[in-house]
């Protein structure tokens, strides 16, 4: 009996042994299958940040080195995939991060999602981060990454062009017009409401009121911006690039207006959007990896303006447009924060503060007051050698 107890512990002995031996050896691979992948050793551990981006000609950059790989590794930067969500941000050889992809639907939800803390950087529109700080979440926006790409869009039974044919419509309306917006801290939305009061015309959003000229209606998402006009739930909406081009090429809507017939001619053509934000305690604790992804930025605009024809493919791929849409594009991609971009962001914080969406940290503050808490452009200022 005490044979059979020493024969049976010998064999447990032996098989423990062998479970640590196979794990090991897996452990091992993995650890030599990402030396293979990456061409360095990982001997420390780098930081996993959530990041946000969008699936739309605004917001959809990363896809470029993504789908380019061999060309950013020559700029020294480059993103490397290790799975469908998580990719390493390497810079001159050495990664520095993994990035991890959170979907989200907007910059609403991205505002709220770093408000939480689920969320530690994003490329998003600009009034969403600033609604967000006003309310008191600690977010640096670094720099713009697009300028343009907004339109206003008419039922397709509706003809006007241009401004003095819209401006003749609304007037001539005998209800509302009904203008829809996909965020109600979108830039669209901010920009179009700022114009139409300098131009006189009376502003609600009860349905109730009216004796107004126009009313302002939140379509809850940028995929609800095209059907609200076939089914009738708008008369027009103003939104982002590509949504214009693919309403009007598929019979579904009539581009009105671009940027620069907004009045005055020509003032808006390359109008503040999109930016580059990071909440401050992840800045503070991780900058060289925020510096590196702002290099990143910087060279995928450039290649994106230089490369248009290869963009749009890349873009018309991930994004799901036809590529002759993506080409039609009016958007300017630029990390440069230069004079005429802070009058645009000028433009959006009076008009946030004159719609009553500033009700914190900026209510009432001044524009310099205003950058001084919101903006960081040392990071890109470093990278473009400013």
């Amino acid at each position: 009996m005490i044979k059979l107890k020493k024969s049976i512990s010998l064999i447990l002995l032996v098989l423990l042994l062998l479970t640590l031996l196979v794990g090991c050896g897996k452990k091992d691979e993995v650890v030599d299958t990402q030396n293979e992948v990456n061409g360095n050793d990982v001997t420390n551990e780098i930081p996993e940040i959530q990041f946000s981006w969008g699936l739309d000609l605004h917001t959809a950059l990363p896809f470029i080195p993504l789908n380019r790989v061999e060309e950013f590794k020559e700029r020294g930067i480059y993103l490397n995939a290790l799975s469908d969500d998580k990719y390493e941000l390497i810079e001159d050889g050495k990664p520095l991060a993994v990035l991890s992809f959170v979907s989200t639907k907007g910059g609403s939800e991205v505002a709220t999602m770093m408000g939480q803390g689920h969320l530690d950087a994003a490329l998003s529109s600009n009034t969403a981060i600033l609604t967000a700080i006003d309310s008191g979440t600690d977010i640096k926006i670094l720099c713009p990454i697009q300028t343009g790409g907004i339109s206003f869009v008419f039922s397709p039974d509706i003809h006007a062009k241009g401004w003095e044919e819209v401006k003749e419509y609304i007037s001539n309306s005998e209800a509302p017009v009904m203008i829809g917006y996909h965020s109600p801290v979108s830039g669209p939305r901010i920009l179009i409401e700022t114009i139409l009061k300098k131009e006189g015309f009376k502003i609600t959003e009860d349905p109730n009121q009216i004796d107004a000229d126009v009313l302002m209606v939140d379509l809850k998402g940028q995929n609800n911006l095209i059907p609200s006009l076939s089914s009738g739930q708008v008369d027009a909406w103003v939104g982002p690039t590509a949504y214009p081009e693919i309403a009007e090429s598929k019979g579904m809507g009539n581009i009105a207006m671009n940027l620069k017939d907004f009045p005055p001619t020509d003032t808006w053509t390359n109008f503040p959007c999109c930016v580059y934000s990071v909440r401050e305690e992840v800045l503070n604790k991780y900058p060289e990896v925020f510096r590196a992804f702002a290099r990143l930025l910087n060279e995928t605009c450039n290649y994106a303006m230089e490369n248009k024809e290869d963009a749009a493919k890349i873009f018309s791929d991930v994004v799901g447009v036809e590529k002759e849409t993506a080409e039609k594009s009016t958007i300017t991609y630029t990390t440069n924060p230069d004079e005429n971009w802070l009058k645009g962001i000028n433009v959006y914080v009076d008009g946030l503060n004159e719609m009553g969406k500033f009700s914190g940290r900026f209510k009432d503050k001044s524009f310099d007051e205003v950058v001084e808490k919101a903006f960081d452009f040392s990071y890109i200022k470093n990278v473009r050698g400013e």
